[in-house]
């Protein structure tokens, strides 16, 4: 019956999103609240799924009416483990603390400093530790804070001294802007303009040296020009500088987490830091943790282009951690393996919504983000969509599986196209021994790595089980074989077949065209012969290459429809059977064109017809290996995909190997010129590829113009 109930909420929950204005709440109860956003996940393929609202907005502070007043670029909120909220007004230069009810409950605008008291300069980072110690990094004074749970100086950390001399960048200068600390009371510290990576300081403030460095990642024209360029000029060019960190949290067993400042897609945009400064970071979803892996325009707002711009990160229990993207106000929340749980929010000035997002945090189920540019704090509290998902992995993490499995079915409800669901759920299957049930769900969750396991058990199970009958089957049809030998596969009863054979091919089409088709199979391993009575010998035939051309077309569109699941993917349901025909059509017609083409003018012997029967013939081994490989990648597991990739290279290998040498034959070419030949012929296509896109290219351009020119012109008129 809950499931029932939940469900019934779910399509009052549709039947109000199809509005232009969606009236949902953040508790059961509906109220009038305009939602601004939608919710989405990608799916396998990189398409955007919409999905229910995990979170929904329940109140927006500004603080107008309130003792502190207008909070001014807000730069950072840590919420304590006794949920005291503390922001850090940076324009102000203040830190404001609330209690778990929103309310003030008091502004910390400095401390007593040696008789004096001291004031902050563009606070811009604030942590608590487990003892209850603030540590505000004081950005423009360049320092780090420390005081006590009621306010009182502990300790201030200034530049760091490093004990070795070179350490440090000699233009380096210390501008703290975020920080964490650790169980051991190490603090890692974030800097502006520093891309050695985080500062470590141990318990007395003593700088330890950086950890974490990012990677430099120059792209291929840099390295083209490094390559190129000399030395002088290689001088005059600025450093490769790794991209630096843009903030940092930490998890209770002190791994980092940090987000990267960068203006291109990073695949390493979150990365996870242990101890060492090593990235350890899962990346075992459909696509990295960056964010949006495209720039979808989901509202009816202009879109916003350029990557997810991750300003901060929120480490929950279980591995859960959201990323805040403040380019479009999104947050992303992952799962511990990287795999997308939900987005939500976006980049307006409509109610809910933030317009230049820069912290994020939670207070027990709710999710609290910073709105730097209105100064506001959102509140979203969770909706019953997302209670479903965080309860599956909570008891999937202990190891209550039957329950997480009970979950996700609650998730499904909600939404059939929830990937990780059907992981969850196949995943139980599969501890209760139930393989074929667990394949079906990792299936639909688009999940190989998982099926291939469930495949290799399953198998073993059917073998196990029917083993009498796999060896009682084998025997007889060895039998069968054995006497068909001994009846058909004497040399005259051979010699008997074929003259009777040749005989009924003179005298009927169709055992005449069956026996140029068979001689492809002949050719295939006689090429040097084979070419040579393909083209003088009359053994081949237009028909019967066209045939073969139309098969190998036809092995295409099955390979694109029935390869096993773990080997394809591709989506299937966009199959298009022309485009599939096309693209093999294409290639090959401008292959025997340009090759006819070039012959012509180099003393070949082939006419057209002739290049394109041999063509067509060499490429029997793509039917005769590629099918047999299709059906196979069905029994196989990932592990043994490399049998399958090795039948594929081979009939790859085996058809241009072929290609090669039927066209020396009918061209009547040595090895030498022949190459000189292939090379040109493949040069030629890619040219004729070139003028073509760009003849399209220039009457798409044509059309736009006429077109707008037509339209102008009715308008006018």
């Amino acid at each position: 019956m809950g499931y029932r109930r939940n469900y019934q909420k779910f399509i009052v929950l549709l039947l109000l999103l199809i509005g232009s204005n969606i009236m949902v709440s953040a508790s059961p109860d509906l109220v009038n609240i305009e939602v601004p956003y939608v919710s989405y996940i990608f799916d396998y393929w990189g398409d955007t799924m919409q999905s229910p609202l995990p979170y929904l907005p329940e109140e927006v502070y500004n603080f107008l009416d309130s003792e502190a007043g207008k909070l001014s670029n807000p730069q950072d909120l840590y919420v304590s483990d006794d949920n005291i909220i503390y922001i850090a007004d940076t324009g102000n230069n203040r830190l404001i603390c609330l209690d778990e009810k929103f309310e003030i409950s008091r502004i910390i605008t400095g401390f007593e400093n040696h008789g004096e008291f001291d004031t902050f300069k563009q606070p811009t980072g604030v942590f608590v530790d487990n003892y209850g110690h603030i540590y505000i990094a004081d950005k423009e004074n360049q320092r780090v804070v420390k005081l006590d749970s009621e306010g009182n100086l502990v300790q201030i950390i200034g530049h760091p001294e490093p004990e070795v001399e070179g350490i440090l960048p000699e233009d380096f200068r210390y501008r703290p802007t975020k920080l964490v600390v650790d169980k051991a009371s190490l603090m890692y510290v974030l800097c502006d303009d520093v891309y050695e990576g985080l500062l470590q300081f141990d318990r007395n403030g003593e700088f330890q040296g950086f950890i974490g460095a990012p990677k430099v990642r120059p792209n291929i024209l840099d390295r083209i020009w490094k390559w190129l360029s000399t030395e002088e000029q290689q001088d005059r060019r600025a450093l490769f500088l790794p991209t630096e960190y843009y903030n940092i949290d930490i998890n209770e067993r002190g791994f980092i987490y940090a987000t990267v400042s960068s203006t291109d897609v990073e695949e390493d945009a979150i990365r996870q830091l242990n101890p060492s400064g090593e990235d350890v970071l899962r990346r075992n979803g459909f696509f990295a943790p960056i964010g949006d892996i495209y720039w979808p325009d989901t509202e009816s707002t202009a879109s916003i282009t350029g990557p997810s711009l991750l300003v901060d990160i929120c480490v929950q229990d279980y591995g859960i951690y959201y990323a805040l993207d403040s380019r479009r106000g999104r947050v992303f929340a992952y799962d511990n393996n990287g795999n997308l749980l939900f987005v939500f929010g976006y980049n307006t000035d409509k109610y809910g919504a933030v317009k230049r997002a820069t912290a994020i945090d939670t207070l027990g189920d709710n999710i609290l983000i910073l709105d730097a540019e209105k100064g506001f704090l959102n509140v979203y509290s969770p909706t019953e969509y997302v209670n479903y998902i965080m309860g599956a992995i909570k008891h999937h993490y202990i190891g209550e599986y039957d329950i997480a499995s009970e979950m996700w079915y609650g998730v499904l409800k909600m939404n059939v196209n929830n990937d990780l669901a059907y992981t969850g759920i196949g995943k139980a299957f599969m501890r209760q021994d139930n393989f074929k049930e667990a394949m079906v769900n990792f299936k639909l969750g688009n999940n190989r790595d998982d099926y291939s396991d469930a495949l290799r058990l399953y198998r073993r199970e059917l073998v196990g089980r029917n083993f009498g009958w796999i060896v009682s089957i084998t025997v007889v049809l060895s039998v069968i074989i054995s006497i068909l030998k001994r009846i058909f596969g004497n040399r005259a009863g051979e010699q008997a077949r074929m003259i009777g054979f040749e005989k009924a091919s003179k005298d009927n089409k169709f055992f005449d065209l069956l026996e140029k088709l068979r001689y492809s199979l002949y050719l295939i391993f006689h090429p040097f012969d084979g070419f040579w009575d393909l083209k003088y010998e009359k053994r081949g035939s237009l028909p019967a290459a066209t045939i073969i051309l139309s098969l190998v077309c036809l092995t295409y569109v099955f390979m694109r429809q029935y390869t096993g699941f773990i080997f394809n993917h591709l989506d299937p349901s966009k199959l298009n059977i022309i485009t599939e025909f096309l693209s093999v059509l294409i290639p090959f017609l401008l292959w025997c064109i340009v090759n006819f083409s070039l012959t012509t003018l180099m003393e070949g012997k082939g006419k057209f017809v002739d290049v394109f029967i041999s063509s067509c013939y060499a490429l029997t081994p793509i039917v005769v290996i590629n099918i047999p490989a299709t059906i196979m990648s069905h029994f196989i597991t990932m592990e043994e995909g490399a049998f399958y990739y090795i039948f594929l290279a081979i009939a790859w290998t085996w058809a241009a190997f072929l290609l090669f040498f039927g066209t020396m034959v009918t061209h009547h070419y040595d090895i030498k010129k022949n190459f000189f030949t292939t090379v040109f012929t493949i040069a030629g296509m890619v040219f004729i590829i070139f003028l073509s896109v760009l003849f399209f290219n220039l009457v798409e351009q044509i059309y736009i113009f006429v077109s707008e020119i037509y339209h102008e012109i009715i308008y006018r008129i």
